[in-house]
């Protein structure tokens, strides 16, 4: 049976949903337990709900999301022990990617520079949103250079378990260590040396396993690095 045309630009449609909704995920636009609304969604991206419905398949397939009777469809809640998993699954994949992806990276090392410095302001100006949209971007162009499908959807499955678990403090002190990082590992890309970008990025996500470990159950106790907040701090926000 052959597709008709409109069949694959509902496909096509369907694919663009999931990938907003995906990236609202994780920035933290959409936090756990939020309900996702096929109407209100399909309204808002003034589109049909047929590929609002097919995307939301998708995301549940995944397992981001997760439909209970009567309750609908909400953003899935994740674990102490499943982020720390994935923290070090995603800094073993991200190293391979620095290393495999470094010719590629080094001839967009301005690109990646940017998203690196607009992490940085957004950290200094406390802007939890926008650090996260570009902690993301960051992250994102490393895996993509490795044109490699297969680590992309495993890297965008495992970004959706840290970012669905890991929340912001109101300060903004953890995301400016964190975007310094960044910028190191940028240094890194500029000199074509793949190896010491894919150890860099291998620590940077190991030092977050670490702040997981030691982190309490509830998800308000972590900063946005997965840094324990202590009494103090949470007294402030």
């Amino acid at each position: 049976m052959k597709s008709k045309p409109a069949d694959f630009a509902r496909e096509s449609l369907a694919v663009r949903v999931r990938q907003v909704l995906m990236e609202r995920i994780i920035d933290g636009t959409y936090p756990p337990g939020t309900r996702l609304v096929e109407m209100q969604i399909a309204r808002e991206l003034n589109i049909s709900q047929a590929p609002v419905r097919e995307a939301l398949c998708a995301l549940e397939a995944a397992r981001s999301v997760e439909t209970e009777p009567y309750r609908g469809t909400r953003v899935r809640r994740i674990g102490k022990r499943e982020c720390r998993e994935a923290y070090q699954v995603r800094a073993v994949l991200e190293e391979f990617a620095a290393q495999v992806g470094a010719a590629s990276l080094r001839k967009r090392v301005r690109e990646l520079r940017a998203e690196a410095d607009a992490a940085m302001a957004a950290a200094r100006r406390g802007d939890v949103v926008r650090y996260l949209h570009h902690n993301v971007c960051f992250h994102r162009m490393i895996v993509e250079a490795t044109d490699n499908a297969v680590l992309h959807r495993t890297w965008e499955s495992l970004s959706f378990t840290v970012g669905a678990r890991v929340r912001a403090s109101r300060t903004s002190g953890d995301m400016i260590a964190v975007a310094e990082e960044h910028r190191q590992i940028v240094e890194a890309v500029a000199r074509g040396d793949g190896k010491t970008a894919g150890r860099l990025l291998r620590h940077h996500a190991e030092v977050l396993v670490e702040g997981v470990a030691e982190a309490e159950d509830e998800p308000r106790t972590l900063n946005l690095d997965g840094r324990r907040v202590g009494a103090a701090a949470r007294g402030r926000s």
